[in-house]
């Protein structure tokens, strides 16, 4: 007998808000918004409200989980930039860090092994789906399977962005535009110290700023600090697509935004996390204002002079606030990052 199963109450809390209407239209509540992006906390965070695992705002899990801090581009401002970085390593620790145990898998789709890779994923979300778990699938961007049908043999999944369910036959799962599965299943969730985790979230963002994700080639991508000139450089270079780079620039001032409110709740963790406050709320600043500059489209799309040379002259004011935040976060916590001086992200 063939089998349905579908978690409409997690359907429901994927939907995009009508009209994409906000209470404060500056910064989206980030507990809905996606902006098209589907970043891998935004798939996270939608099981876990459904699972009832946390009850802390968006931000905060984006913050603990590190991957708020994470700034990465391709050096022509493509949207690929958003999910640039060790899928298997990054969102394994990022489960990890808040209590959930996590199975996920990842390869190419073009090894010959693959169908059977596959058919293992869709026993995998079958299972998890039974278990009333969501999971998260890479679907040209991090999607949450929401339910699945034996009999049309197909998944069914929100992207959070798109008001309607969709439909993915069991066939091309792992699929993708690019060469690229991947899959991740929580299966358990226990307490944990969040004070630690959230002082350690600020740990991992030194790291992230002073170094380069080892999986990615220098030539074509630039992480932390040296992301700030390379947009500076393409920007100047005009070897981009403005539509992509408008994505990437907003996705970037929205993790910006997030950062900021983030900070301000960890404020007793340091006497001097003031001063990481007050230095993350400019560069939420700048980043305002750079979203200023993208609103007024037709100049930033037929690439005015006058519209990429404001946007480049703010990108190198913001990297200039984010090397002074990372500063105060080193201020507030020189002991514990001296003693991990030679592996600053060593978790």
């Amino acid at each position: 007998m063939k089998r349905m199963r579908f978690l409409a109450d997690l359907a429901d809390s994927t939907q995009p808000p009508p009209h994409g209407n906000s209470d404060n239209p500056s910064h989206p509540s980030t507990d809905i918004w996606r902006n098209q992006t589907g970043s891998y906390v935004d798939a996270l965070y939608a099981i876990l409200q459904h699972k009832k695992w946390t009850h802390l705002p968006r931000y905060m899990i984006a913050g603990m989980t590190a991957g708020l801090f994470r700034f990465v581009v391709d050096r022509r401002l493509t949207t690929e930039s958003i999910s640039a970085y060790n899928w298997m390593a990054e969102n394994f620790v990022a489960a990890d860090f808040i209590g959930v145990t996590a199975s996920q898998a990842a390869g190419f789709s073009f090894e010959p092994t693959f169908p059977l890779y596959q058919k293992q994923a869709v026993l995998d979300i079958k299972a998890s789906i039974d278990r009333g778990t969501g999971a998260v699938l890479w679907h040209d961007q991090f999607v949450v399977v929401v339910g699945y049908d034996d009999d049309e043999e197909v998944l069914f999944f929100c992207t959070g962005d798109d008001p309607e369910v969709l439909r993915l036959p069991y066939t091309l799962v792992g699929r993708n535009s690019s060469p690229y599965w991947y899959y991740q299943v929580l299966e358990a969730h226990q307490s944990i110290d969040m004070w630690e985790v959230c002082k350690e979230s600020l740990l991992q963002a030194v790291y992230k700023w002073e170094t380069h994700d080892y999986m990615l080639p220098g030539q074509d991508y630039a992480c932390g600090a040296a992301a700030y000139t390379a947009i500076a450089d393409v920007l100047q270079s005009g070897n981009y697509e403005s539509d992509q780079a408008t994505t990437v620039l907003r996705y970037y001032a929205y993790t910006r935004g997030d950062i900021a409110l983030y900070v301000k709740t960890l404020e007793h963790l340091s006497p001097y996390m003031n001063q990481v406050i007050m230095r993350y709320t400019k560069l939420a600043d700048i980043y305002r204002s750079i979203i200023e500059v993208l609103d007024d489209s037709t100049a930033w799309d037929v690439r005015e002079p006058e519209s990429v040379q404001r946007v480049s002259e703010l990108i190198q004011s913001a990297g200039d606030a984010e090397q002074t935040a990372i500063d105060a976060i080193k201020q507030a916590f020189p002991e514990t990052i001296n003693n991990r001086s030679s592996d600053i992200g060593l978790r």
